[in-house]
């Protein structure tokens, strides 16, 4: 009996702990854009089903309210315009530096052009057919910043 109870205390602190554990937090950051509405939906959706804690935030000329170190992960999606990341996202990168690995960049492009900044993906609006599988996508990349070995 009294084994019985040690399991029993021991299954029931092991769970405590669990339930107690936050969750891993992941900034999704975007301009307001109907394309870019549609994909942080889906992404925050994917994300919060798998137990995240997701907070969203609008960028725009005023800068990006947030610290990366708050966050394991980070989203940012930027519209290119004339091929460039918006100054205040590059901005926002530079006093960030110190967790760039835990930061995925996407940009969307509306005609052909080459992005002349760094960054880690890359879409049309046109793909709004796919944001289901666009947002899967950028929440695996996402998934694989939060379990590489340095990530906190």
């Amino acid at each position: 009996m009294r084994k019985l109870l040690a399991v029993a205390f021991a299954v029931a602190a092991f769970s405590a702990a669990a339930e107690e554990a936050p969750a891993r937090r992941v900034l999704l950051a975007w301009e307001r854009t109907a394309f870019k509405r549609e994909l942080m939906d889906a992404m925050e959706r994917q994300l919060v089903e798998k137990g995240y804690a997701v907070t969203r935030v609008e960028h725009s000329r005023r800068g990006l309210d947030a610290n990366a170190a708050d966050f394991d992960a980070v989203f940012i999606t930027n519209s290119g315009v004339q091929s460039e990341v918006r100054p205040w996202i590059v901005q926002w990168l530079a006093a960030n530096r110190a967790q760039a690995d835990r930061i995925l960049l996407h940009t969307t492009q509306i005609r052909d052009w080459t992005v002349r900044a760094e960054v880690d993906a890359v879409t049309s609006a046109s793909e709004r057919r796919d944001v289901d599988r666009l947002a899967a996508d950028y929440v695996a990349r996402l998934e694989r910043l939060i379990r590489a070995p340095d990530a906190p």
